[in-house]
């Protein structure tokens, strides 16, 4: 099957950066000979449409050249096609947003050029697993590829989203709008639900559910997960104060905060949470706000899709398809000679 590239471009992405970083990228691809072409979004939630309509004009590379929340539009274009079309497509991105979390674990490194060039040459396809995640009072309902969350990092990206320290432009800000947000945020009291096991009553800071890693520009929130497992990880705030979270925001950037005091750690296929008051919840940096935002059932769906990582990418091993066709299961927290926080540093510099 010959090759279609479809190129995404966010141009308010990365703080309205985009646009140059996507400059020097394309004479690689140009380079490269592949087909391709490119189009930009023009309007907010406009990806997953442009998704549906590149598949169908026969594209299936479909790359985003974005931050998270594009890249989430285009997901649940490729998750409105049946299985059986979804195993002839192929996602990847070009890391051009501010916080990149999604690229985390697909290896990408950050500079254009290098970007560019490591997508096409240097990486290989995997099924990934993916999330669904349905609000029974509305009948609302979205796909994820790297983390639901809610708490300090969905307010976070909200005020992101309006424009808080637009002055900004570095993955920085997000952890001083996470301390900003510590002051004046008020926890909601909830009970989560693992694999319909028994109630786990908590008082919110910071709940993830994560394909992979990484939430809120870089905090390594489930730091053992693996887009090729057969379940989410699962972080949840217990019972911590701000003073406590204030403390941890430091140690879950590098991930080193599973064992701060008053936090689970787990793993399930299916939860259930409810809150007793509605909170904006994130999926892949896209928020569903509203009253309807206090109840939510997340299910896990595995090797969902196909995506393209980086075959050298330094920290995190992936299998191959013939190692997951014998059954052989990822070791999320096994690393390839260096930490994930070094192995995100390494993106970022490259």
């Amino acid at each position: 099957m010959a090759l279609k590239w479809k190129f995404i471009v966010n141009p308010n992405a990365g703080s309205g950066l985009c646009p140059k970083r996507w400059e020097k990228a394309e004479p690689i691809i140009k380079e490269s000979g592949i087909d391709y072409d490119v189009i930009f979004t023009t309007k907010r939630a406009q990806g997953q449409e442009l998704t549906k309509q590149a598949i169908n004009d026969g594209f299936n590379r479909i790359i985003v050249a974005s931050g998270d929340g594009v890249v989430n539009e285009a997901i649940n274009g490729i998750m409105s096609f049946s299985e059986q079309k979804r195993k002839s497509i192929a996602f990847g991105v070009l890391p051009f947003g501010t916080g990149n979390d999604y690229c985390t674990f697909m290896g990408i490194p950050w500079n254009p050029e290098n970007a560019a060039r490591t997508l096409i040459e240097k990486t290989a396809i995997s099924p990934s697993s993916i999330g669904h995640a349905s609000y029974p009072d509305t009948k609302f309902d979205v796909y994820f590829g790297n983390m639901f969350d809610f708490g300090i990092s969905s307010l976070v990206n909200i005020a992101n989203m309006e424009g808080e320290m637009s002055w900004m432009k570095s993955h920085t800000k997000y952890t001083l709008l996470a301390i900003k947000k510590l002051v004046t945020v008020k926890q909601r009291k909830g009970t989560i639900i693992l694999d319909d096991g028994e109630p786990i009553d908590f008082k919110l800071m910071l709940v993830a559910i994560g394909v992979g890693k990484a939430v809120g520009g870089g905090m390594l929130a489930c730091v053992n997960a693996h887009p090729q497992n057969d379940f989410f990880d699962v972080f949840i705030s217990e019972n911590m104060t701000k003073f406590q979270t204030l403390l941890g925001i430091q140690k879950i950037f590098k991930g080193n905060h599973l064992k701060l005091k008053n936090t689970l750690y787990k793993t399930a296929k299916k939860v259930e949470v409810k809150l007793e008051k509605p909170i904006g919840m994130e999926h892949d940096g896209e928020i569903y706000e509203g009253d309807v935002s206090a109840h939510v059932i997340v299910k896990h769906m595995p090797q969902a899709y196909n995506i393209l990582y980086n075959t050298e990418h330094p920290s995190m091993y992936w299998l191959t398809h013939e190692e997951l066709a014998a059954g052989k299961k990822p070791d999320g927290v096994a690393t390839k000679g260096m930490t994930h926080w070094d192995g995100r540093t390494w993106q970022e510099k490259n």
